[in-house]
């Protein structure tokens, strides 16, 4: 009681031990400033309870001060100093030295306590900061981000695992809001357990490891980096990944694009090489043509039956040009329909009559069905016949020698229906859906194409598909036939159409008119020259600008036949000059060119043409304006 008299002033929590025993369970309670420790005690006595202090490592370190009132203080203290005392104080004790010393130990212990709460606040201060950083960043990426706990059955087998942490993007990736605290199999009952083995291993060898993975359930592709959180026998999991499923698409894109451009390229190579074929084949009986005119000049049967020859193959080249003119009109779009009012029997009539002896020289039957009511059509005649005449000519061409073709027309649902059947090589069911590609050719049994440059089909579909239409095959096998089937739009008024219809244009023979060839091409001058004489007309000839304004200036010229490109000036500067002559305010001029556009017709109008053909120019167009000039001439 005198002890803690001296020592209230002190300010400090003292603690009073009757006993040894009881000193030294208090000092595992809690930690002291100071002991202050009586020497003589019963049981155990100071240096004993001192010895034991000191072998515990929580109060290895705390300042011992012994008293006594004994006899021997000398013998006393160097026992005391030998374990470790800081202090020997000697009964009568002074309260001042006993509260300055006692002082000393209390100030020091507070010193300590107050740096090691300091250092400790700092150090929430630093790790606080280092969570919001990583708080900060955790959120902040864009990969999604979770912590797992793998969930074991009693076997040890991984069964299911909970999201102990989750960032936002983790919802933005998956779909799936408020994981933390729940299981996979909570959030989604069907989900797969295709990544329990993965993360089960990266926990047992502490591996990390990355894998992409499908999750079926969200339909999504994720890429996955998993690495163990903590040491041997955690279960703990942290995963990083990203959704990749528009990447893989992507890949899957490219990589069929890829596909589609090696089919191309492969597809416009054989095109090629068959494109020289067809040019090429003509080429040898026009040779042969021309020397059995210079061999034959006195037998006119041998003459007549050489120029029907000759006749055929430039038919044949011609349309071979005509076909790679139209797919390149079609492919930019610039295809150009001159729709009217016709009747598709008169449409079909023609098409038959155009293929026919393709037909018929393949020993070929063809029965013809078309209802007897008229078919009012609001489209391009030409065009359509030539949809017609392709489809016959490719039936022939891919039927054995001998076989049958059919065409048939029937109405349904305001629909002109038209199929051509055959009982040819037929199509493979994985090749309908490819017939009407570019390039594409079904190959025969030998395994070779029929000839021809594999663009008829895709030519017949958007051709049809300008119309308003559409065309679809079928074929029960290789060897079993195949049947086309165009479907066309018919105007709603049958009566009301057939009274508008165009009739064909009359026979009736145009009297003389002055007519200018223009074209540096001297050949092709020449011949057409020579076709408007024996059409009875009077040809005049010129092979450059000059020359043509020249003529124009000197005569008077009902029709002129003017070519674009010229050596000394274009088509386009020698119209615009004509034009300005009084005589030839009234005179029909007629462009002629390779390029046949929608671009191009439209130049040649702003140039002062009134009409636009395409080389070659084809006789019937020719006598067709021919016809028109006669007539506006004879009516002026």
């Amino acid at each position: 009681m005198a002890l803690e008299a001296a020592l209230h002033s002190l300010g400090v929590n003292m603690v009073r031990a009757m006993s040894g025993e009881q000193a030294l369970a208090a000092l595992l309670k809690q930690d002291f400033a100071a002991v202050l420790l009586d020497v003589r005690m019963p049981g155990m006595d100071g240096f004993e309870v001192a010895r034991e202090i000191r072998s515990r490592a929580r109060s290895r370190f705390t300042p011992i001060l012994f008293v006594t009132a004994g006899d021997d203080p000398d013998e006393a203290m160097l026992s005391a100093y030998a374990l470790g005392a800081v202090d020997f104080l000697a009964k009568p004790l002074r309260s001042e030295v006993l509260k300055a010393k006692v002082g000393v130990f209390v100030e020091l212990y507070r010193s300590k306590e107050e740096l090691r709460l300091r250092e400790r606040r700092d150090f929430e201060q630093r790790l606080e900061a280092k969570e919001e950083r990583y708080r900060a960043l955790f959120e902040s990426i864009d990969e999604g981000f979770c912590v797992l706990k793998l969930l074991r059955g009693p076997d040890g087998q991984v069964r299911d695992f909970r999201y102990e942490e989750a960032n936002e993007a983790f919802t933005m990736h998956t779909g799936v809001r408020d994981p933390v605290g729940k299981t996979a199999r909570e959030l989604s009952p069907a989900f797969q357990n295709e990544g329990f083995a993965v993360f089960d291993r990266v926990v047992r060898t502490g591996e990390a490891t990355r894998f992409v993975q499908e999750q079926k359930t969200i339909n999504r592709w994720f890429d996955i980096y998993a690495s163990r959180l903590g040491g041997p026998g955690s279960d703990l999991v942290a995963v990083l990944f990203a959704d990749i499923t528009q990447r893989l698409l992507a890949e899957q894109d490219m990589r069929r694009l890829n596909e589609e451009l090696a089919q191309a390229n492969r597809r416009k190579t054989e095109f090629l090489a068959t494109l020289a074929h067809e040019l090429r084949n003509p080429l040898a009986p026009l040779s042969n043509g021309l020397h059995l005119m210079r061999m034959a000049s006195t037998k006119p049967e041998l003459l007549e039956k050489t120029r029907q020859m000759m006749e055929r193959q430039i038919q044949h080249m011609v349309h071979l040009v005509d076909d790679l003119l139209d797919v390149a009109r079609i492919s930019t779009g610039k295809v150009e329909l001159r729709r009217r009012h016709v009747d598709l029997r008169e449409v079909i009539a023609t098409a038959v009559e155009t293929s026919a002896s393709l037909i018929e020289a393949a020993g070929h039957k063809l029965d013809v069905d078309v209802p007897q009511q008229p078919l009012p059509l609001d489209a391009d005649p030409t065009r359509i016949a030539q949809v017609v005449s392709n489809l016959l000519n490719n039936a022939a061409k891919y039927t054995p020698e001998g076989g049958r073709i059919g065409l048939k027309v029937r109405v349904e649902a305001g629909q002109a229906v038209l199929s051509v059947s055959d009982t040819g090589i037929g199509i493979a069911p994985d090749a309908i859906d490819k017939v009407f590609e570019m390039f594409a050719q079904v190959p025969s049994s030998a395994g070779k194409p029929q000839g021809g440059l594999g663009i008829g089909l895709s030519l017949v579909q958007s051709l049809v598909a300008l119309h308003g239409g559409s065309v679809s095959a079928a074929s029960p096998g290789s060897g079993q036939g195949s049947t086309f089937t165009v479907r066309l739009p018919l105007l709603p008024s049958t009566s009301e159409a057939s009274s508008r219809m165009d009739t064909s244009p009359g026979s009736s023979h145009p009297g003389q008119l002055q007519v200018l060839v223009v074209d540096d091409n001297t050949d092709a001058a020449e011949s057409l020259g020579v076709l408007l004489d024996i059409e009875g007309h009077a040809a005049h000839i010129a092979h450059t600008g000059a020359e043509a304004l020249q003529l124009a200036q000197s005569q008077p010229l009902d029709v002129v036949f003017l070519d674009i490109g010229l050596p000394d000036m274009t088509g386009y500067d020698v119209a615009r000059r004509m034009r300005l002559l009084p005589s030839m305010q009234k005179t029909l001029l007629v462009a002629l060119t390779g390029w046949g556009t929608q671009d191009d017709r439209e130049r040649t109008r702003e140039a002062g043409f009134d009409r636009h053909l395409t080389k070659p120019a084809e006789l019937p167009a020719v006598e067709e304006l021919l016809r028109a000039a006669a007539q506006a001439k004879s009516t002026a």
